[in-house]
Parts: C-alpha cells; structure tokens; sequence
C-alpha cells in the first residue's frame, strides 16, 4: 500500500491531500488560533475528523496525544531526541518510529516493521512531500498520523520560500534501516 501526503502551507496553517494507492482518501488541516499546533484527519466524505492531532507544551522533544474518533487517546511520546527515536502505544500495540539518516524513518509494530517513508528532498512553491510504503493490514489513520506529527515537529516554517531543500539527519539513528524490508500486500 503506497500513501501520498502531499502539504500545502497556507498563510496561517497547513493543509494536506492524501492518497492511498493514486486514489483521494484523506485530508488534514491545521486547526487556526490554537496557542499549540492542532491538526485535524479527515477521511473523505466524512464531515468528523478520524484523528486529532494536538502537540502538549515540551521545549526539545516531541510530545503530541492523538485523540481518535471513539475519543480513545493515545501519546505520542519522543524516546531520544538525538536518535530520532518515538514511541506511542494503542492499546497491547507498541508502535516506534526510527528516524534514519537522509529523510527516511520506518515504523515498527510490536518490533516488526509495518511500514516506512521518506520526504521529498526538494519542494517548489508548496509544502513537504512524503511516500509512506506499509502493510496492507495497518492503521492507516495511525500511520498518517505519525506522519503529521514528525512534519509538524521538524517544520522549519519556511512559508514564504519558493523553493526548499531539505538534507535531512545527519546525525545519530537509534536503529539502521532495514533496505530488504518490503511491504506484506
């Protein structure tokens, strides 16, 4: 399964259309005069965000809770800022998202991979890219999500710029990725 999340900063939030296999499945939006960040995730044709995505007051690391759509809250917790490492648990699953060097950060599921993406390196007038490849039996709200909340807490807010360029980590990885993972379809 191949997800598309394609940004579009706008002049007070983002916005955000998402494509699960080429096809329109998603979109999100910041939500306007929060003090902290809120994004909301929207399944198409349905007027209830499916998650919410609300950052917690945290100086260096990530501390966002993802509130679902049967209200169950889940936190989304960094592990080691200097290792690109998160953890965030639903329920008996343990999810962790590796950051890796470049752009690219793999999620894991009960320590197995489920899925993995990567940024576009270069973006024009427009906001960040990402390809996230996963199982075909994930939670893709909860995917998504992990994906918005690392946009929204490595954003450089470089609004006004008409081209972007992004290196990405050059530094320490709390796990290597792992270049013969492929997807279960």
């Amino acid at each position: 399964m191949e997800i598309d999340i394609n940004q579009k900063k706008i002049s007070i939030g983002d916005k955000y259309q998402i494509f699960t296999d080429g096809q329109p499945t998603h979109s999100a939006a910041s939500e306007l005069f929060n003090l902290l960040p809120v994004v909301n995730l929207f399944e198409n044709n349905c007027g209830m965000p499916r998650m919410i995505i609300s950052k917690r007051l945290s100086w260096f690391k990530a501390k966002y809770d993802i509130t679902q759509w049967d209200n169950n809250v889940l936190e989304f917790r960094t592990n080691s800022f200097w290792k690109l490492h998160y953890h965030c648990q639903d329920g008996k699953d343990a999810y962790d998202i590796y950051g890796h060097r470049g752009r690219k950060y793999s999620i894991y599921k009960n320590n197995l991979q489920v899925a993995c993406w990567d940024k576009k390196a270069v973006s024009w007038f427009a906001g960040d890219n990402y390809k996230i490849i996963a199982d075909k039996d994930c939670n893709f709200n909860l995917l998504i999500s992990f994906c918005l909340i690392i946009d929204n807490f490595s954003s450089n807010d470089n609004d006004g710029n008409a081209v972007n360029i992004d290196l990405g980590n050059i530094g320490f990885q709390a796990k290597k990725i792992d270049l013969n993972w492929k997807p279960k379809y």
